[in-house]
Protein backbone atom coordinates (compact mmCIF):
# COMPACT_ATOMS: atom_id res chain seq x y z
CA UNK A 1 0.00 0.00 0.00
CA UNK A 2 1.19 3.55 -0.92
CA UNK A 3 1.54 5.35 2.24
CA UNK A 4 0.12 8.56 0.55
CA UNK A 5 -2.83 7.01 0.47
CA UNK A 6 -3.53 6.96 4.44
CA UNK A 7 -5.44 10.46 4.38
CA UNK A 8 -7.99 9.92 6.31
CA UNK A 9 -7.45 10.56 10.34
CA UNK A 10 -9.48 7.99 12.66
CA UNK A 11 -9.58 7.33 16.58
CA UNK A 12 -9.89 4.02 17.90
CA UNK A 13 -12.18 3.52 20.94
CA UNK A 14 -12.55 1.04 23.50
CA UNK A 15 -15.34 1.00 26.84
CA UNK A 16 -13.94 1.29 30.04
CA UNK A 17 -15.36 1.47 33.06
CA UNK A 18 -16.01 4.84 34.70
CA UNK A 19 -17.28 5.70 38.09
CA UNK A 20 -20.65 7.12 38.47
CA UNK A 21 -21.22 10.39 39.61
CA UNK A 22 -23.15 8.62 42.34
CA UNK A 23 -19.62 6.45 43.91
CA UNK A 24 -22.24 3.50 43.58
CA UNK A 25 -20.68 1.19 40.89
CA UNK A 26 -19.69 2.01 37.32
CA UNK A 27 -20.96 2.53 33.57
CA UNK A 28 -19.07 1.28 30.92
CA UNK A 29 -18.76 3.73 28.05
CA UNK A 30 -16.40 4.22 25.49
CA UNK A 31 -13.04 6.65 25.37
CA UNK A 32 -10.52 7.38 23.00
CA UNK A 33 -7.85 5.12 22.93
CA UNK A 34 -5.50 6.80 20.06
CA UNK A 35 -5.47 8.68 16.38
CA UNK A 36 -3.68 7.10 13.61
CA UNK A 37 -3.76 7.39 9.90
CA UNK A 38 -6.10 5.40 7.41
CA UNK A 39 -7.12 4.61 3.64
CA UNK A 40 -11.14 4.11 3.81
CA UNK A 41 -11.98 1.51 1.10
CA UNK A 42 -15.85 1.29 0.98
CA UNK A 43 -17.59 -1.75 0.42
CA UNK A 44 -21.44 -1.86 0.46
CA UNK A 45 -23.91 0.34 1.67
CA UNK A 46 -27.37 -0.49 3.03
CA UNK A 47 -30.34 -0.09 5.38
CA UNK A 48 -30.65 -1.58 8.51
CA UNK A 49 -33.44 -1.30 11.24
CA UNK A 50 -31.45 -1.72 14.71
CA UNK A 51 -32.22 -0.58 18.10
CA UNK A 52 -35.80 0.59 17.01
CA UNK A 53 -34.07 3.07 14.52
CA UNK A 54 -33.17 2.88 10.82
CA UNK A 55 -29.24 3.03 9.95
CA UNK A 56 -26.98 3.09 7.13
CA UNK A 57 -25.35 0.01 6.93
CA UNK A 58 -22.28 1.36 5.57
CA UNK A 59 -19.32 -1.31 5.55
CA UNK A 60 -15.94 -1.03 4.08
CA UNK A 61 -12.49 -1.39 5.45
CA UNK A 62 -9.74 0.72 7.09
CA UNK A 63 -5.84 0.16 5.96
CA UNK A 64 -3.22 1.40 8.81
CA UNK A 65 0.02 0.35 9.65
CA UNK A 66 0.76 -2.36 11.27
CA UNK A 67 1.91 -1.28 14.76
CA UNK A 68 1.99 -2.94 18.68
CA UNK A 69 -1.48 -0.14 19.31
CA UNK A 70 -3.26 -1.39 16.14
CA UNK A 71 -2.30 -4.70 16.84
CA UNK A 72 -4.28 -4.85 20.54
CA UNK A 73 -7.09 -3.85 18.45
CA UNK A 74 -10.23 -5.95 19.32
CA UNK A 75 -13.85 -6.75 17.33
CA UNK A 76 -14.98 -4.84 20.51
CA UNK A 77 -13.73 -1.36 19.97
CA UNK A 78 -14.74 1.34 17.89
CA UNK A 79 -13.25 3.58 15.38
CA UNK A 80 -14.62 6.96 14.60
CA UNK A 81 -14.16 7.45 10.52
CA UNK A 82 -15.14 11.17 9.25
CA UNK A 83 -17.22 11.99 12.60
CA UNK A 84 -18.87 8.44 12.08
CA UNK A 85 -18.90 6.17 14.39
CA UNK A 86 -18.29 2.64 13.29
CA UNK A 87 -17.93 -0.88 14.75
CA UNK A 88 -14.87 -2.98 14.23
CA UNK A 89 -15.78 -6.05 12.51
CA UNK A 90 -12.77 -7.96 12.10
CA UNK A 91 -9.01 -7.25 12.94
CA UNK A 92 -6.77 -9.67 11.52
CA UNK A 93 -3.42 -11.02 12.53
CA UNK A 94 -0.81 -8.92 11.34
CA UNK A 95 1.23 -10.16 8.56
CA UNK A 96 4.74 -8.99 6.87
CA UNK A 97 3.49 -6.71 4.91
CA UNK A 98 3.26 -3.80 7.08
CA UNK A 99 -0.73 -3.05 6.97
CA UNK A 100 -3.50 -4.39 8.92
CA UNK A 101 -7.12 -4.02 6.81
CA UNK A 102 -10.13 -3.79 9.20
CA UNK A 103 -13.30 -4.14 8.31
CA UNK A 104 -15.97 -1.74 9.73
CA UNK A 105 -19.64 -1.27 9.50
CA UNK A 106 -22.04 1.35 11.25
CA UNK A 107 -23.76 -1.13 13.25
CA UNK A 108 -24.78 -0.33 16.77
CA UNK A 109 -22.20 -1.35 19.75
CA UNK A 110 -22.79 -4.76 20.97
CA UNK A 111 -22.65 -5.06 25.22
CA UNK A 112 -19.12 -6.42 24.96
Amino acid sequence: MDPGRTDKRVIFRRRVAVPKASGNGTNREFRDLFPCWAAWRPLTGRRLAEAGGVTDGIEGAIVVRDTPRTRDLTVADRVILDGRDMALESVPIGERSGWLTIKVSRRVAGST
